[in-house]
């Protein structure tokens, strides 16, 4: 049986910044960079919706011989 479920949108804290809204990281030459975040543009919120597929089958237990 196959199986579509809509999640409707919802606002959530950015994974990338940790919902600070800048972005961490380390240049080539190990210098610490700090910028607005690319993912969420700086405002440590984002908007997250999905559409889920599921493929439901009964399970059958192979016989060992």
């Amino acid at each position: 049986m196959k199986m579509t479920v809509n999640k409707s949108p919802k606002i959530a804290l950015c994974r990338k910044c940790r919902g600070t809204g800048l972005w961490r990281h380390e240049s080539e030459d190990g210098v610490i960079i700090e910028e607005s975040c690319p993912q969420c543009e700086g405002t440590g919120r984002v908007t997250v919706s999905a559409v889920m597929e599921f493929d439901i089958r009964p399970y059958r237990h192979k016989e060992r011989q």
